[in-house]
């Protein structure tokens, strides 16, 4: 929810035909109405902004109020830890994380359903992800995967949203259209 800041997209744009293309959150975030738990999200981001510069891996320093992908990493790992997701060696325990979202969503048993879906397609694809990208945060000593499966499971709820909470605006419909042409877990599952 709030990784998506992760991505940017021109929403000026309706012609959301490029994968190259980011997206923009806000659009995202406006098209399907999904309850958010910002509860450890607003804590997690004051503690990592209080500490405004943080040393890296490469005892650099690193101003986490300009690196918003950053930030963003390290506010996922933050909340994935507060809410017993991840283990002290980086994996994610996704029955419990599973667990809690059924349990977030339970009033909407068709969200419930898709987002533990989407966690399911995600993790793998997740891991790869950030595996493959290593290279652009090794120096950070926040861990990525939390960050790459939550902004993966999101976008697979929002492609896939429930009729009851999506909004139907023309750019609701662009940024759907080219989530579901640029599906990249879809892809990588043969």
């Amino acid at each position: 929810m709030l990784l998506l800041s992760i991505f940017k997209i021109d929403s000026t744009s309706n012609k959301l035909n490029s994968c190259d293309t980011t997206k923009h959150t806000k659009l995202l975030g406006s098209c399907c109405n999904v309850p958010r738990n910002d509860q450890y999200s607003k804590a997690c981001r004051q503690s990592l902004l209080s500490k405004a510069n943080r040393t890296t891996n490469n005892a650099d320093t690193r101003n986490l109020k300009s690196d918003k992908v950053a930030l963003h990493a390290c506010m996922a790992e933050c909340v994935f830890k507060k809410n017993g997701f991840l283990y002290s060696n980086g994996t994610v325990n996704l029955s419990v994380m599973q667990r809690s979202l059924e349990q977030r969503y339970k009033k909407d048993a068709a969200l419930a359903k898709l987002v533990a879906k989407s966690l399911n397609s995600c993790a793998d694809y997740a891991k790869t992800r950030t595996k493959q990208f290593e290279w652009l945060h090794a120096k950070d000593n926040c861990d990525y995967y939390p960050a790459t499966l939550l902004a993966c499971i999101m976008e697979q709820v929002y492609q896939n949203c429930p009729a009851s909470l999506w909004k139907n605006t023309e750019d609701c419909a662009a940024m759907k259209k080219f989530l579901i042409a640029c599906d990249d877990v879809k892809k990588t599952r043969k």
